[in-house]
């Protein structure tokens, strides 16, 4: 395995795509049959989409919605196909849980059948407009060329499933610290108090940073874990990610890329010097465009680096944020730690969320790789998938920091299988393709009065909280949560976040109680 030759992980974590929504029919030309696949002892197929097979209904109709790609315009409501869905689907614990049983309240030990994205979706605001059925739609590989030819020229995964299924919260809790606290939801975005892997590096000497296209709001990562507010130091922008990556080979490790860099896109509008910056996460309903072109940013960074053969670039996507999968999420996870339950008692954290991509860009990658988890080493055992814990995992052993409590005493995240089997390539190579962003998009998903999703509302609240140094700030939620608009998110920003203040660091006297 070559995971020994790399020096840098760059993990670029983007929101609420399902592995189906964007990756389902990567290679229906070849009748998915993978150019190769690891472990060499599993199935040849590729697990993504075939025409006239997977199919949702609503429950007061026989007719069957089956998945179609590519996804089209819904005028008048939706006029953009590269805004597929719109409006946001729902993504909290129960509407997930709508989605993978067909009902909110499943039995015990039931299966998940997939059935119900078609008429969970048919809740929200597109049942009005007659535009529920968008939701079995999903994009073509021309559709979202960036990723597509990222995963055919290097490793995908088409069983990585999000670590819960839910939110955004949680699941980039259990990528930072295995866990999400117990929280099942986004909740009021009150700041998570438990150490995160970037605590474990700093004390033990390893370098890190996070960078995020972000001008105004405060880096999503940075202000969830508030045992990260005194480390304002690590907080970076794109540029700074890609002036890392220009430094000479032989340059001095502070010029360089950090051992472990996370990387965000931008969440929320924010005014730039010359125009609006609009979100680029891929979120729905964002057009896909904008995240390939920041895909295509952060990729040609590392391509274009001196030093690209020491980089591991991984790729993928918080949670599924309702898009439609047809893959059942796996039982058996194991609890993680801290939080092995949910704070209403409900939820054991046993099951696995829904499938989202993952892509694995290296020298030491081989082309057309399609991996998965390690196969059972005995009759019956089921092994556990790749989750957003397994970079974690991956982490600890490149780093030799198994003895360390935050790994060893995590069930989950030892449990979980690690990226090094991937890296198999005898030596670097050297044919790293060029990859385009596209080019101007048509700016129909940028209107003033475009509606803001909860999510972006619970970064601008963190921006409040964290402009006056306060965790519990008395307002921040309701202030934030009564916006509705591009336009008032704007406002608010300036008002309330940018300007001068304390801005983010520890207290001294520790967190606040209600942490």
């Amino acid at each position: 395995m070559s995971l020994d030759k790399i020096k840098h992980v760059v993990v670029v974590m983007l929101e609420n795509r399902s592995f189906d929504n964007l990756l389902g029919w990567l290679y229906a030309d070849q009748d998915n049959q993978a150019p190769r696949v690891l472990p060499t002892d599993s199935s040849p197929r590729y697990d993504g989409l075939t025409p006239d097979t997977y199919s949702n209904s609503l429950p007061a109709s026989p007719d069957q919605v089956f998945v179609t790609c590519p996804t089209t315009a819904w005028p008048p409501a939706v006029p953009n196909a590269m805004t597929v869905p719109t409006p946001d689907p729902n993504e909290k614990f129960e509407h997930v849980t709508q989605q993978l049983f067909g009902t909110a309240h499943p039995s015990a030990g039931a299966v998940p059948n997939m059935s119900g994205f078609y008429a969970d979706y048919d809740l929200t605001e597109a049942r009005a407009a007659g535009t529920s059925a968008q939701i079995m739609q999903t994009y073509s590989p021309e559709q979202v060329g960036v990723l597509s030819q990222l995963a055919r020229s290097f490793a995908v995964s088409d069983a990585w499933f999000a670590s819960v299924p839910t939110q955004t919260w949680p699941n980039r809790g259990f990528v930072h610290c295995g866990s999400s606290d117990g929280y099942i939801n986004n909740d009021d975005y009150i700041p998570y108090n438990i150490p995160t892997v970037f605590n474990v590096l700093e004390e033990n000497g390893v370098s890190w940073g996070i960078y995020a296209d972000t001008d105004l709001v405060p880096s999503l990562t940075h202000g969830q874990f508030f045992q990260l507010w005194g480390y304002v130091d690590r907080a970076h922008s794109l540029e700074d990610f890609e002036h890392c990556c220009r430094a000479g080979a032989d340059a001095p490790a502070g010029k360089k890329l950090p051992t472990y860099s996370f990387v965000e896109p931008r969440f929320v509008p924010e005014l730039g010097w010359f125009e609006i910056e609009y979100p680029c996460d891929y979120h729905p309903p964002h057009d896909v465009r904008r995240g390939e072109k920041f895909v295509a940013q952060v990729y040609n960074a590392v391509r274009n680096s001196p030093y690209r053969d020491d980089i591991l670039l991984v790729i993928t996507f918080d949670e599924h944020g309702g898009c439609y999968d047809h893959c059942p999420p796996p039982g058996g996870a194991l609890p993680p730690k801290p939080g092995a339950v949910s704070r209403n008692g409900g939820f054991h954290f046993d099951r696995f969320g829904v499938r989202v991509p993952a892509i694995l860009v290296s020298s030491y990658v081989q082309p057309g790789t399609v991996f998965r988890a390690p196969s059972a080493s005995r009759p019956g055992e089921t092994p556990p998938p790749f989750d957003h814990t397994s970079i974690l995992a991956t982490l600890r052993d490149w780093l030799d920091l198994g003895a360390e409590d935050f790994f060893a005493d995590n069930p989950r995240i030892s449990a979980a299988p690690t990226l090094a089997p991937i890296l198999d390539a005898p030596a670097a190579r050297a044919d790293w393709p060029a990859i385009s962003g596209g080019g101007a998009l048509p700016g129909d998903d940028a209107a003033s009065g475009t509606p803001l999703h909860d999510m972006q509302k619970g970064l601008l609240a963190l921006g409040l909280r964290m402009k006056a140094n306060d965790a519990r700030h008395p307002t921040a939620q309701a202030e934030a949560w009564v916006l509705n608009t591009y336009e008032e998110a704007l406002r608010f920003l300036h008002l309330k976040v940018t300007g001068p203040g304390p801005g983010p660091a520890a207290p001294a006297g520790g967190p606040p109680a209600a942490i």
